[in-house]
């Protein structure tokens, strides 16, 4: 068998868009007929700042190390994970290299030109019917994803920065982005419910009440399964761990933790609702 065709990018001999430089450096950069994006993960913090940023989430928060080789390698794991049970990711290229950096601290992905959720839902040159047809669109794919994750009790399939910041529309489907870091807990049913707080507090945070409201009647009457979305209230309310959830007793008295779209706030609405629904069922 021949060796796949590799090409090799000099970034200082390239003409580039630079994207993003704090944690990571991310360029986009002509390639062939159009463009790749380059990740690298390494950025403009300090050696201190990743260790200590690792510190909090090994330690406290429960999640995967942040340092630059770590997140190269759970973004790569995770974006397989994703890909193997059909959800588009942004591909990868590891047959492009990038000349002077180390293969373990980059890589090399398609660029592609889609609209983010965090733009399309307040467009509104685009008619309200159409961009809630989106979300009713959307809220299968996620189930299916959830129920894959709780399933196969796999952490990779739970988007640790899912926000709608983080998903695409792109080719008639979602493509989904930005796994550096994941949860290492086995409670994967919680890290659901996590998932969805945080998606739905950034749709209130985003697109304002009024769309919050629509996104989550269509949330709790289009989501299959009704006991796996009740998660959300769980994780926050009445986690199984009487230390963390004590620990959720005294994060509640922060102010910050009593506005419309805290994760508290967020989850009791989440419960209320799925309270009526059973009641009218």
């Amino acid at each position: 068998m021949s060796e796949p065709v590799r090409a090799v990018l000099r970034l200082d001999e390239l003409p580039k868009v630079r994207l993003a430089g704090e944690g990571n450096f991310l360029y986009k950069v002509p390639f062939g007929d159009g463009h790749v994006v380059v990740k690298i993960y390494r950025g403009t913090r300090s050696a201190f700042l990743y260790l200590k940023k690792t510190f909090g989430n090994v330690c406290i928060t429960g999640r995967t190390s942040h340092m630059p080789r770590a997140r190269q390698r759970t973004e790569t794991d995770c974006i397989r994970a994703w890909e193997s049970h059909g959800f588009r990711c942004f591909r990868m290229h590891p047959e492009i290299e990038v000349e002077g950096v180390d293969r373990d601290l980059y890589m090399v992905f398609e660029f592609a030109p889609g609209r983010h959720f965090r733009d399309w839902f307040r467009d509104e040159s685009v008619p309200l019917p159409e961009r809630l047809q989106t979300w009713r669109k959307f809220i299968p794919e996620w189930h299916r994803r959830h129920r894959i994750a709780v399933e196969t009790s796999d952490p990779r399939l739970i988007h640790e920065n899912g926000d709608v910041k983080h998903v695409m529309l792109w080719e008639g489907g979602f493509l989904y982005f930005d796994f550096e870091m994941l949860y290492r807990s086995r409670n994967v049913r919680l890290l659901v419910g996590r998932e969805i707080l945080a998606y739905m507090r950034s749709v209130g945070r985003f697109f304002g009440p009024e769309m919050y409201e629509r996104l989550m009647d269509l949330l709790v009457e289009h989501y299959p399964d009704k006991a796996l979305l009740l998660a959300a209230f769980d994780v926050t309310w009445r986690h199984p761990n009487p230390f963390l959830r004590l620990a959720r007793c005294l994060d509640r008295l922060k102010p910050g933790n009593r506005k419309r779209f805290s994760k508290y706030n967020v989850a009791l609405d989440l419960r209320r609702r799925l309270d009526r629904a059973s009641i009218a069922d």
